[in-house]
């Protein structure tokens, strides 16, 4: 019975343990997003509002920061998320600036951030798409 109490205890505290650990994740950026070929054709301006539009839709607040940069901000709660958007007619990036109540520490943060980007990489993605089939 003994062996029984102790398993079932090391059992519990290694779901414990890792429930709060997988929490936090390596931050996930986007690097060279693929822009379609068809909008590469165009005014880099088409890429830049498919852009705005998928973050805007998403619920991120949208700045131009400079030429092929925008900084996009994220609230959730008591969660804040800031990230670079920079673009080109090529490609497109998503970079981690900043964030607030999200357990950034050395290069990893709570899982939450890392999908509400792979979210906006997803809604980028279909306007990007959307906008080649009227280019």
């Amino acid at each position: 019975m003994k062996k029984f109490f102790y398993l079932a205890m090391v059992v519990t505290m290694a779901l414990f343990v890792s429930g709060c650990f997988g929490r936090v994740q390596p931050v996930y950026n986007v690097d060279a997003g693929h822009v379609p070929m068809k909008l590469q054709e165009g005014s880099v301006d088409r890429i830049a509002m498919a852009i705005r539009t998928a973050a805007i839709n998403r619920g991120w607040s949208i700045e131009e920061a400079g030429a092929g940069l925008f900084k996009a901000t994220l609230h959730n709660r008591s969660h804040v998320a800031v990230v670079n958007i920079r673009y080109s007619k090529t490609t497109y990036s998503i970079e981690y600036v900043s964030s607030q109540d999200l357990l950034y520490e050395n290069g990893n943060i709570h899982r939450s951030y890392n999908k509400w980007v792979r979210t906006l990489e997803n809604d980028i993605n279909k306007e990007l798409n959307k906008a080649s089939l009227t280019a």
